[in-house]
């Protein structure tokens, strides 16, 4: 008999052509089962309709009074799923199979809290996860006092949750855990270190392609987060308000915001020649009409970094860039405008970003819309003044600062992304 799927204490199973539901008994420790022909789906809507039983403050003599740690995940998992971004939630299934399924899944609910101690113990000496991809990153590296953390909390919440909203009952919820060794953001290693103008501009001679050059243009004029530009596409250019919208169509806002920076500078060709060429998946960053993927937006600046510094380029990364142009307009901009460029406050709420996407390219809405973004301001000008001038003293590349060749190639691929509201504003 061949197991097909796992639901907390059930498993779905097929001998032959016969499907079954198999489950042990708690009061007798017998095994037992049901039949249901060939219908997967029937076996698997009645194994969740027993674990819902288990579950149901008003079915409490079906429920376990000592639940696992796997039956406390399966309900965990499902609740929680209707909050989550869909990162967020694979990310769950990942910790499960990697710490929770083989040190926690056949642990009592009673026992969770010394279960997870032994857990947390176990990482602390060097332990990665079972069954983990190693072939990537630094992925083979001992977790951090602070990934640890995080991952016994969630551990934790798997079973205080459900305490919570009176999904389960019977156990104590478990106190917090301490991790020792955990660190403060301040108190940290940064994660790269600042750039000179001599080095940014070598940054930007040792792009070989224009997808490379284009990334860091971008990121050189709006100091957006790591891979930010990687799932960006066309549609989030905001061509009326010389701008674009970091958030991509649909997604989530989250603690880190994404938000709607200045197109200043080189940005300007740059955006055009990027949204000229976009192929059918209309993503901004591409190679070849096709968008990115995966870790390619950390690959790219380690290569350009490696080309332009040689044995130099040790944590030069979007991390640098990022913190470089921050500190350089911290003494120059408002406080709410730079908040507001990181990404650390939102400054527009959801209804005045939709309505900057659907402009239907009037004047009279144009004028109302660019108050929206008058926090930007200050930027641009600082940008164009100061920043851009300085890095064009220190690079061969032409940034086309001046004349209308800039000016010209946004307009020419405004015109081609939509023409009736470029026909409108003319």
């Amino acid at each position: 008999m061949k197991t097909i799927e796992r639901l907390g204490p059930f498993s779905i199973a097929q001998n032959r052509n016969t499907i079954h539901l198999r489950w042990t008994n708690r009061n007798t420790g017998k095994q037992e089962s049901q039949s249901f022909g060939r219908d997967f789906e029937r076996a698997r809507e009645e194994a969740i309709r027993r674990l819902a039983a288990m579950a149901s403050p008003d079915d409490v003599a079906e429920r376990p009074s000592d639940p696992t740690f796997e039956e406390l995940w399966f309900f965990y998992r499902r609740e929680k799923k209707k909050t989550l971004s869909a990162g967020r939630a694979r990310r769950l299934d990942e910790l499960y199979k990697l710490y929770f399924k083989s040190s926690l899944a056949q642990v009592p609910a009673s026992k969770l809290s010394p279960a997870i101690r032994a857990m947390s113990e176990r990482m602390l000496d060097g332990w990665i996860g079972d069954d983990r991809d190693t072939s990537r990153g630094g992925r083979h590296l001992p977790l951090s006092p602070n990934t640890i953390e995080d991952i016994v909390n969630i551990a934790r919440a798997a079973l205080n949750f459900l305490l919570e909203e009176q999904i389960v009952s019977g156990p104590s919820p478990i106190a917090p855990i301490r991790i020792p060794g955990r660190t403060a953001p301040i108190d940290r290693d940064p994660k790269g270190r600042h750039v000179s103008f001599e080095e940014i501009g070598a940054l930007i001679d040792a792009c070989e392609f224009p997808h490379h050059l284009h990334m860091l243009l971008l990121d050189l004029g709006c100091a957006a987060r790591s891979g930010g530009f990687i799932d960006m596409t066309a549609e989030q250019i905001l061509w009326d308000f010389d701008a674009l919208d970091m958030l991509p169509i649909g997604m989530k806002q989250t603690m880190k915001y994404r938000p709607i920076v200045p197109v200043t500078g080189p940005m300007r060709w740059a955006v055009a020649e990027a949204a000229s060429t976009a192929g059918r998946d209309r993503k901004l960053i591409h190679f070849r009409a096709q968008g990115l993927t995966g870790r390619n937006g950390t690959q790219i600046i380690h290569r350009i970094a490696k080309r332009a510094l040689g044995s130099q380029a040790d944590k030069v990364n979007w991390y640098s860039i990022r913190h470089t142009l921050i500190d350089f307009l911290e003494m120059r901009v408002p406080a709410r405008s730079l908040s507001a460029l990181a990404g650390h406050v939102a400054a527009l709420d959801t209804r005045e970003r939709r309505q900057l996407r659907q402009s239907d390219g009037s004047e009279t809405t144009r004028i109302y819309l660019r108050a929206k973004l008058e926090h930007l301001d200050p930027i641009r000008r600082t940008l164009e003044i100061e920043w851009w001038p300085e890095i064009q003293k220190h690079c061969k590349t032409d940034l086309k600062l001046g004349g209308s060749a800039s000016e010209q190639a946004w307009l020419d691929a405004k015109q081609m992304h939509n023409p009736r509201k470029y026909l409108i504003s003319k």
